[in-house]
This record gives C-alpha cells, sequence and structure tokens, in this order.
C-alpha cells in the first residue's frame, strides 16, 4: 500500500457517521521504519483534527473508528513527529550513489498487527501514475516503474524533514568525480549544499568548488564559516580563487585573504591586481617552468618536485636567471632527448604569448588559432607572470549552459 492510496479516504464513525477525510499520516521518525502514530483528518466542518491510530477500528474503502469524533482526545505534535503528505512527499532527496537528485513521489506503507510502518519512499514513475489515478497502466508495466529507496537509509539534513538526503558513506561521497558533487549542489538549496560540502575535506571541496557556478559559490562562501572558506580557497587553483575573490564583497574578500596560507594569498592579491577581463586577470600562477641552464635530467627532477602544484605540466617553460620567458619545450620533447642533453638545445624559441592586459577574448582567440593546450603570459614583453590554459579560454567563449558540458583538460 501507499500514501497516496490513503489520502482522502473517508473517515466513518462507528455507527456509519460521516467524520471528514484523511489529509496525512503522522509518523515518529525515531525509527528505522516509523510507525503511524496518527492520522490527520479534515472534518466535514472544514476543521482539522489528528486522531490517535488506536481509535482506528478497520481501514478498507474507508477509515472506520472505534470512537464518536467527541469521544476522541487529539494527538498532539511531538518534536519528532513528521506530517508525510507535507513534509516529505514531492521533496526531493540526493541519490549519491546514482548522482542524482530524485523526488519523493510516493511513500510505502507496510502493515503489521494492526499497525502501520512506513518502508520506504517512491522515486519512480510508478510513484506519480498511482497519484494520478493511472491504475490501468501501473498493471501494464509492472514492477519496471518501482523504484523504491527503504526508509532506514533516508536521512534528515539538519533535522528538517522537509529536506532529505539519502544516508551513505563519505568514503563514497568522495569516490564522485567533482563535477558530478557539484551538479548536486548546484540543483539543492544553500544548507543543504553545504552539508555535502562539510563532509569534503579542504582538496576535494576546493575541486567540488571549481565545478559550480559562479553564482552559487558565492553563496556558498559567505555562509561557511571564514577558516573553512580560506582553507577551501588555498587549495583552489589561483585563477579560479581570484575569480570567485573578485565576486565578493570588498570586506569578505579582503577577510579571507587574511586567513589563507601567506603564500597563497600573496599570489591571489597579485592576480586580483589585474582586470578582470584581461590575461592577467584569468591567468593562473601555478605552471612548470624551468631554469635554462639544466639538462633534461634535471629538468625531470624538477618536474618532480613541482608536479603535484602545477594545473599542467604539458609544456615546460624555460626561463633566464633575470626571468625572462626564453623558450618552451613540450614533456615529449623532453623525454625523448638524451638526459645529459640541454634544455636550450632543443627548446622552441619563437613563442606565442600574451600580454598581461591582453583583452580576454583576443586571448582565446589566439590558443584556437594556434590550437594550443596553454598560452604562457608576461609583462613587459618577457617577464613570466602565469599561463592560460584551454580551460579558461573555453570558459570565455561558450554560453554559461555548455561550460558543464565541455571536459575539463587539465585536472588535478
Amino acid at each position: 500500500m501507499y500514501l497516496s492510496e490513503f489520502i482522502k479516504k473517508h473517515v466513518i464513525g462507528p455507527e456509519g457517521e460521516k467524520i471528514g477525510r484523511i489529509t496525512d499520516f503522522i509518523v515518529l521518525s525515531e525509527s528505522h521504519y516509523p510507525m503511524v502514530k496518527a492520522i490527520n483528518v479534515k472534518t466535514i466542518d472544514k476543521e482539522e483534527i489528528n486522531i490517535p491510530w488506536h481509535y482506528v477500528d478497520n481501514i478498507g474503502k474507508d477509515v472506520v473508528l472505534k470512537s464518536k469524533i467527541s469521544d476522541i482526545k487529539g494527538y498532539v505534535l511531538k518534536n519528532k513527529d513528521i506530517m508525510l503528505l507535507r513534509d516529505v512527499m514531492d521533496r526531493q532527496v540526493v541519490d549519491l550513489e546514482g548522482q542524482k537528485i530524485r523526488r519523493v513521489n510516493d511513500l510505502k506503507v507496510s502493515e503489521t498487527n494492526g499497525y502501520y510502518h512506513i518502508i520506504g519512499v517512491d522515486i519512480g514513475i510508478q510513484g506519480i501514475l498511482r497519484r494520478l489515478g493511472f491504475k490501468k497502466i501501473i498493471e501494464k508495466i509492472g514492477t519496471k516503474g518501482e523504484d523504491i529507496i527503504a526508509w532506514k537509509d533516508i536521512d534528515p539534513l539538519e533535522s528538517d524533514y522537509s529536506k532529505l538526503k539519502l544516508k551513505v558513506p563519505k568514503q563514497h561521497l568522495k569516490k564522485l568525480h567533482p563535477a558530478d558533487i557539484a551538479e548536486i549542489v548546484d540543483q539543492l538549496g544553500v544548507n543543504e549544499s553545504m552539508t555535502i560540502l562539510n563532509s569534503l575535506d579542504n582538496e576535494a571541496a576546493a575541486d567540488t568548488m571549481e565545478e559550480i557556478s559562479p553564482e552559487r559559490q558565492v553563496s556558498l562562501l559567505e555562509g561557511m564559516d571564514s577558516k573553512r572558506a580560506a582553507g577551501i580557497l588555498d587549495e583552489m587553483s589561483p585563477d579560479d580563487a581570484a575569480d570567485l575573490l573578485g565576486d565578493l564583497p570588498d570586506y569578505k574578500a579582503e577577510e579571507l585573504l587574511g586567513l589563507m596560507e601567506p603564500e597563497e594569498s600573496k599570489d591571489l592579491r597579485k592576480l586580483l591586481e589585474y582586470p578582470e577581463n584581461t590575461a592577467g586577470g584569468i591567468m593562473t600562477t601555478e605552471f612548470a617552468y624551468v631554469d635554462e641552464g639544466l639538462t633534461v635530467q634535471q629538468v625531470l627532477e624538477s618536474l618532480r618536485q613541482v608536479a603535484q602544484d602545477v594545473e599542467t605540466i604539458y609544456y615546460v617553460y624555460v626561463v633566464s636567471k633575470a626571468g625572462d620567458l626564453v623558450g618552451v619545450a613540450s614533456l615529449r620533447d623532453i623525454l625523448v632527448s638524451e638526459p645529459d642533453r640541454n634544455i636550450a638545445d632543443f627548446m622552441h624559441t619563437h613563442i606565442i604569448k600574451a600580454d598581461v592586459m591582453e583583452d580576454q577574448h583576443e586571448v582565446a582567440q589566439k590558443i584556437a588559432k594556434y590550437n594550443l593546450l596553454a598560452l604562457p603570459v608576461v609583462e613587459n614583453e618577457t617577464k613570466l607572470k602565469g599561463i592560460i590554459t584551454v580551460d579558461d579560454a573555453i570558459d570565455i567563449v561558450l554560453p554559461i549552459a555548455w561550460k558543464k558540458r565541455v571536459p575539463r583538460m587539465f585536472g588535478r
């Protein structure tokens, strides 16, 4: 049986007198399979009364009571009580294993020794069809459209049963790709989103935050504990972190910068000095570069040390002792070269680059024109300041709705 089959059943007194209709079930939440404690009834006089379950004699076509309505003492709602139709039906649940947002279409009810228990929620098509009265269609499809989640696998967020999630171990959540978690977060309210982010460590939360829509990023960061927010910003790529800080009110951005690691904060302050729509405003300061005097063996040793901290390692930029960009080599160039060969002997000296103040759309066009995976950004023509990856170029030229459909080229 299902909740939708009970709702609007007539309630009849012991002598056959009409009392009203069932409008809801009341259950106690503190149970794997909560028992129905009372029924909410709208009387023929348009009044509402909660009738304790022990007054129910039997349930058939109608619900028959044991006592006259005048002899019934109404049930008083307690803190842990849930009204199923009001608090649960049509609410969203987060299926973290299925990586989807689901909706409660109905609730499955089981009878044992005269008592009724809620055993699960129906998130399938049958729940919708049942409520619309399409019984013949349900009979035809059989169990194909049935999709039941056990009630014991549902847990409230912040003790609010109007916002539900599936109870899934945190280690399962961590196995999801950040883009999948972000898709879930983008569809939930701020409080529920915060609960999911709070179950992740700073690095996983940062990866997820980078995939979340800019508007939601701001809402989450503003509602988050400041130390936690600063910790997440520390783990984000500098260009994404700078974009997010640039969308925050000045006082909030300054507060978070003050709580961040000094090195990370220093890099972000430099990025924030550049206008938003310039190469400097969208570049990242995490990239691989080496001294021009190194051999291939020394270059590889250097790359091993920085590999975890750079956004892409496909291109390796070669700089002079004065910090001037003098060449670039691909990782392939390096791997196929002899260990004792100097990188200056085979690096490319004709370098496609962008000035820090160059318009971002010109940068995107340059990346597309030369089919680059990343473009170095310089100041005063030669001083290497950062790089812009093809991901950032895609973000510039594609509409917001399409960004999530494009795979990230460089993930940490």
